[in-house]
């Protein structure tokens, strides 16, 4: 019987320590789910490190130069569509529109006379990184420039070019430095697709920010994006340089092929020295029409992405918000042009072509193409048809 009265208790107790015990079961399993899932994220992190570690150098380095040049024209090719609701906001007229536009290019060309040089003098991978963070800090700054003043955001516009414009040197230097001769097409293709990119992102995505938004904070937007990419690709060139075993890329004629430019006997001291272009390749047809074809095709993409926004609201009626669906078409083929060209001429120099004869015999004639397109585009009053027209174009320049 004492048995038996004891037994409620003891039940009790039993079932006081069955709850102790669950409770501390179900505060056990969330920390060792917690414990387990951060260990697996680390995990995840360090073989997803180690796939990174195990690529080429080259190809890391092409990866992360794509992310600046992706970033670089995120910023470019909105400037055309902010342009259209700045001049509205300030009452500035189409010239102030036309100088605002064209400070970026002023920049742009006074900037390339000199950034070879320096590129040169202080390794084009840092001074790569460093534009990169410039041109994005500009970006973000042009909301408060406008506001204080016409001349503000010109002089901003104008600094941004300046330092947007060591971009297709110094990348330039780094493939060639980098990248073996029979993969330099499609080097460069991935660098253009990497521009492209960019500017599909921007045309598509800059009106409808400007839009719901604001213009403000699009550029904002585009500068942050772009000044991430600059440190990502600070990171990469600094440890370079960090590492003894590892030499960093340095642009230099030597680092080419022979047979990529015009063979004159020796070369020249001052190619020796100072690894400059050597000048007797001004009295080269071939270098010339490569010259004359870039700066043409040049003025076409550069016109459209600058006024293509103003053309398809003020001159076809579109409303701003759907004129990045039409002007996507464009910078789409652009990149699809880049990448088809980057493959044909891998393709040809691999069967002893002389690259500039064949930059030549691919370049002209796309020109060509892409005269008769836009001559057509200028006729047009149709925002599908003009949007045929510069998409012809621009493959033909791609």
């Amino acid at each position: 019987s004492s048995i038996d009265r004891c037994m409620p208790f003891l039940a009790d107790a039993a079932r006081t320590s069955g709850l102790a015990s669950n409770a501390r079961r179900a505060l056990e399993i969330p920390a060792f789910a917690t414990a387990q899932k951060g260990s697996t994220s680390l995990t995840q992190a360090m073989a997803m490190q180690g796939r990174w570690q195990s690529l080429q150098p080259r190809v890391r380095m092409q990866i992360l130069m794509a992310g600046v040049c992706f970033g670089n024209y995120l910023v470019r090719t909105s400037l055309g569509t902010c342009a259209v609701l700045m001049v509205q906001e300030y009452n500035w007229d189409v010239q102030a529109k036309g100088m605002l536009l064209g400070a970026f290019f002023w920049g742009y060309l006074i900037g390339n006379l000199a950034s070879g040089v320096v590129a040169a003098r202080f390794g084009v991978d840092i001074f790569l990184g460093f534009s990169a963070a410039a041109w994005s800090g500009l970006a973000i700054a042009i909301p408060l420039a406008s506001d204080l003043g016409f001349p503000y955001a010109w002089l901003l516009l104008t600094l941004l070019g300046f330092a947007a414009s060591p971009l297709m040197c110094t990348t330039s230097g780094l493939l060639a430095a980098a990248v073996p001769a029979c993969e330099r097409g499609r080097a460069v293709a991935c660098r253009a697709l990497a521009l492209r990119s960019g500017h599909v992102v921007s045309t598509v995505l800059a009106p409808l920010l400007c839009k719901h938004v604001g213009w403000r904070a699009a550029l904002v937007t585009f500068g942050i994006a772009s000044f991430l990419f600059s440190m990502l690709w600070l990171g990469f060139a600094l440890t370079r340089r960090g590492a003894e075993n590892q030499a960093t890329p340095t642009f230099s004629l030597e680092a080419v092929q022979e047979e990529d430019l015009p063979s004159q006997g020796k070369k020249s001291e001052a190619v020796q020295q100072h690894h400059a272009l050597p000048l007797h390749v001004f009295r080269h047809t071939g270098f010339l029409a490569v010259v004359a074809v870039h700066c043409s095709n040049n003025f076409a993409v550069y016109t459209i992405m600058s006024w293509g926004p103003t053309y398809f609201t003020e001159v076809l009626e579109l409303p701003l918000e759907i004129v990045g669906l039409y002007l996507m078409l464009p910078a789409v083929c652009l990149g699809a042009g880049s990448v088809v060209g980057g493959l044909l001429m891998d393709r040809l120099q691999n069967r002893k072509w002389p690259l500039l004869s064949l930059r030549r015999r691919t370049l002209c004639p796309a020109a060509v193409v892409a005269s008769l397109a836009m001559v057509w585009f200028g006729h047009l009053r149709n925002a599908l048809l003009a949007t045929v027209a510069v998409a012809a174009a621009c493959m033909s320049i791609g």
